[in-house]
């Protein structure tokens, strides 16, 4: 029988780990300058009073979709706990999880958290052009329809694309229960994980007739989710970036009208510029 080398060698693979990527969820101007704004919730006991201020009624609802974005942005420093552990356990024996089990775990918390952003920028730029996009069929192609200016549309685009393999394994993995692999010999990892961690330890050799060595795996496996993650965040932070700036500028033009017609003098803000000083009291209508 002829064996092809490809499949008969193992590769070589990364167990070092990489230098982790931490994300950062709430720094751009826009997320305090709405933060600022959504002190003014305090004067109200329910959302039939906001609703009778219309300045109010929009501050407070781009507060409440910025606030989902940022807080979902920020939980992908969760997985990076995961994906960093420190320190790593030493005994998986007594832990309450599998290695095999702690990464599918961190594989699931990321994919979904991560695919969910790009339908939680949807959702505040509905908010803030004031699209009156059901949630459910918030799209940018919905959005688009709705007038939503090019730039922020083509920002969303591009979020939705650089997910692209990521989010189609978020699909598979939720819908049809599909599982990656992790190490070039999935199986064996698998299977010798879980009697590290029911009897203490696992033996004997993988696929390649190497000698198992369950901790070894694990580090491959881990610089693999990574290394995915590293990639995927450095690039959505950029754009969120980009989506915020776009952002800012719309709900600053329907914002100013809003609040120069109030009557009610409870202040809620007054029009603040990208030029105004991020730390910087804005004045008061």
């Amino acid at each position: 029988m002829i064996v092809d080398e490809e499949f008969s060698k193992p590769k070589r693979v990364r167990s070092r780990p990489l230098v982790r990527h931490i994300l950062k969820s709430d720094h751009h101007p826009f997320i305090g300058r709405v933060y600022d704004l959504g002190i003014v919730g305090m004067n109200f006991d329910s959302w039939d009073e906001v609703n009778k201020h219309p300045d109010c009624k929009y501050a407070l609802e781009a507060n409440e979709y910025l606030h989902s974005l940022a807080s979902r942005v920020e939980s992908l420093n969760l997985v990076g706990d995961l994906l960093w552990p420190e320190p790593l356990p030493a005994n998986f024996h007594d832990f309450p999880v599998s290695r095999y089990e702690w990464l599918t775990i961190a594989l699931d918390v990321f994919l979904v958290r991560y695919v969910s952003v790009v339908d939680c920028a949807a959702l505040l730029t509905n908010q803030v052009f004031q699209s009156d996009v059901k949630a459910r069929n918030c799209t940018s192609e919905a959005l688009r329809k709705k007038g939503v200016r090019s730039e922020v549309i083509k920002i969303l685009d591009e979020m939705l694309v650089d997910q692209g393999r990521l989010r189609v394994e978020r699909n598979f993995r939720v819908h049809q229960g599909v599982e990656r692999e992790f190490t070039q010999d999935g199986t064996t990892f698998r299977i010798a994980a879980l009697l590290e961690h029911r009897h203490g330890s696992a033996k004997g050799e993988d696929q390649f007739g190497r000698r198992i060595n369950i901790a070894r795996f694990f580090k491959e496996a881990l610089v693999e989710l990574q290394r995915d993650f590293n990639q995927a965040t450095r690039r959505l932070v950029r754009l969120l970036d980009s989506l915020y700036d776009e952002l800012w500028e719309e709900f600053e033009r329907r914002f100013g009208p809003l609040i120069r017609a109030a009557t009610h003098g409870l202040n809620a803000g007054a029009r603040r510029s990208h030029e105004t000083a991020i730390g910087e009291t804005p004045s008061e209508v």
